[in-house]
This record gives C-alpha cells, structure tokens and sequence, in this order.
C-alpha cells in the first residue's frame, strides 16, 4: 500500500511553538538553529553598521549577538505569525540585543554620558538585500525538509537527483533501475508536493506579506 501523506503538513516553523511534544520541539529547535544561522548573522551585521555608521562589527560581537537572540527566542517563544512574519520578528529582536550592547560600550568613548553622540536610534533599518538573500535561502532549505519529512525516501531521492542536482531523468533512471515512466511520474507527484507545502501559511507570510 502506497504511504498516505497528511492533508495538511505541519512545517518545521510551527513545531517551534508546540512544546507540547517535546522531543520533536528540541529537534526542531536544533534544526532550526542550523538553517537560521547565517541570516542571523547577516541580520545583526547590518544592524550593528546602521547605528555605527558604517563600523565593521568585530565577529566576537556579531556571534554574542546572535547567541543572545537564540536564547531569547528559544526561552520566550514569542513568535506568532499572525502578528507578523517571522524575518521581522527576528530582526526586531536582533536590533533590541545590538542596541542594548552600543550602549554598554558608547559610554566608554565619550567623556561625558550627556554627549548627544551617543544616541543610538532604536529603529531597525530596512531590511538589506544580502539580509533577504540569506533568509530566502534558509527558508528553501526549511521547505525542502518539510518535504523530506512528508513523502517516501524513494521519491525525495528522486527529487533531489532530478530538481535539487540537476541530473538528467534519463541518467536517474538508469542509475535507480527504474523506467524513466516511473522517475518523471515521482517528479511530479513531489513538485504538486512542494506546491502544497508552500502554500502553507507560515510560507506564504514570509514570501509575500
């Protein structure tokens, strides 16, 4: 009997707000963490450069930064995604923890705390295009393993031989001992897949609110 898929996938951004099944909320924390990372990082640097005009920000900063935020993220779990979509959720976070360090540190390059050099604004800049690259990224990386999570081992590796590393369906089959029938029919029973993913609304906050 084929494997029946769930009507309705439950993506890896909102097993981050069901602590009620612990064990799959701490792997997808892990998860999360390791597809997040470098936007977060991108995030913070450019924060940190908006309110210091530009200063390249020590990597020891940036990564205590980031740090700090995945705590806090983790700890409150806050998020809602009908409240706004999780980009601007992190990236609100990321500033307060950037603001809150400037000014930690301004005060000791200035004589007098009444400097009105050391205001720091605590509006966050807009988002930078290297910030949407890294998060576009991340969050098809996060598409492609709810995916991986929803359909038979045999189909992804179909899929990602064919869509992921581009190979020839020709070269798939002969490499699999499937009829090329077979690994075209799979391609595209994954891709309405991937469609049905993206559709949920987690995704399609983030693309297009």
């Amino acid at each position: 009997m084929a494997n029946k898929l769930p009507a309705t996938p439950i993506s890896l951004l909102s097993r981050l707000r069901d602590e009620d099944k612990q064990a799959v909320w701490q792997v997808s924390w892990k998860r999360f963490l390791e597809l997040y990372y470098g936007p977060l990082m991108a995030i913070a640097s450019g924060i940190y450069r908006h309110h210091t005009s530009g200063s390249v920000p020590p990597q020891s900063v940036l990564e205590d930064v980031v740090a700090q935020v995945v705590a806090e993220f983790f700890r409150k779990n806050q998020y809602d995604p009908n409240r706004g979509r999780l980009r601007g959720y992190l990236r609100t976070v990321t500033n307060a923890r950037v603001v809150d360090l400037l000014r930690k540190q301004r005060p000791l390059n200035y004589v007098s705390l009444d400097s009105p050099d050391i205001h720091i604004p605590e509006t966050a800049p807009q988002e930078s295009a290297e910030e949407a690259r890294t998060f576009q990224q991340s969050l098809l990386a996060t598409l492609i393993e709810d995916l991986r999570e929803t359909i038979p081992l045999r189909q992804f590796q179909i899929f990602e031989m064919v869509k992921l590393h581009g190979m020839p369906p020709e070269r798939v089959a002969n490499e699999l001992g499937a009829s090329r029938g077979v690994v075209d029919n799979t391609v595209y029973k994954v891709m309405k897949r991937l469609r049905e993913i993206a559709s949920a609304p987690e995704y399609q906050s983030e693309y297009y609110l």
